[in-house]
Order: structure tokens, then C-alpha cells, then sequence
């Protein structure tokens, strides 16, 4: 008995979730990088801004300058490293080799969540090493 009234059930659960419309949209792509990227959570630019860890005396500084450049401003002094990131998605942005260009891409940010915020990131420079600081 309790077998027929699970497989009633498994097979409800499908009419009933098109019926009232509750069908879950999963995200796909680069927006799902983990099992909490699965999750609906929304991010804007202002999320990304911050310092980022390397280590002792080692920072990462995201500056927020889209007021004044339009972009936002990768500061790695340990790498030498002052450009303005050009959004490749909604979570991904790159940098050039001069300032005033993002051709040729020189290095990658990639920023991570843990669901509710933003607590990592990936900066991949000149294809040879990849760093990931961590938010302070």
C-alpha cells in the first residue's frame, strides 16, 4: 500500500508544480559554478568591491570607480598591477595590457559567492599563475 501511495505522489508531483507555476529555474553556465551558484541569489557591481587577501602584508583591492571611469579598478600591489576591469559576464571581467584597453586580455577576475555574498576571488594573470584572495 505504501508503495502505491508513493508512486501517486511522485507522479503528482509534476502536474502539480505546472499547475501552479512553480517550476525552479536553474541557472546554467558561468553563473553555476557550485551548488550554491544554483541558487537565484543576485549580485551587483558595488557586491564585488573590497579588499581581498593573499596572505600577510598580500591585498587584493577591488576599487568601486564606475562614477568616475565607468569600470571598477583592480589594485594587486603585490603583483604591480592597477587596471580598470572590463565585465566579460556577469561574473567574470578581464583586464588588458594598457589601461585603456581591455585587448589584449592580459588577466581574468572571476568572483565567488558563498550564496549570500561575495567571499572570493580568482585573479588569473598573463596565464600563468592563478591567485584566489580571499574577502577580509
Amino acid at each position: 500500500m505504501k508503495k502505491h501511495i508513493v508512486f501517486i505522489l511522485l507522479a503528482l508531483c509534476p502536474i502539480l508544480a505546472m499547475a501552479a507555476d512553480l517550476t525552479p529555474q536553474l541557472k546554467d553556465g558561468a553563473d553555476a559554478r557550485c551548488l550554491p551558484g544554483l541558487a537565484d541569489e543576485e549580485f551587483t557591481e558595488e557586491n564585488y568591491a573590497g579588499a581581498y587577501t593573499l596572505g600577510p602584508g598580500k591585498c587584493v583591492f577591488i576599487e568601486d570607480a564606475r562614477k568616475r571611469s565607468g569600470h571598477l579598478v583592480l589594485h594587486a600591489d603585490c603583483l604591480g598591477l592597477h587596471r580598470p576591469l572590463y565585465r566579460f559576464n556577469k561574473f567574470i571581467y578581464v583586464y588588458g595590457e594598457s589601461p585603456d584597453s581591455s585587448t589584449p586580455i592580459l588577466g581574468t577576475v572571476t568572483f565567488m559567492s558563498d550564496g549570500s555574498q561575495i567571499n572570493q576571488l580568482i585573479l588569473q594573470h598573463d596565464s600563468s599563475q592563478a591567485y584566489f584572495p580571499m574577502r577580509r
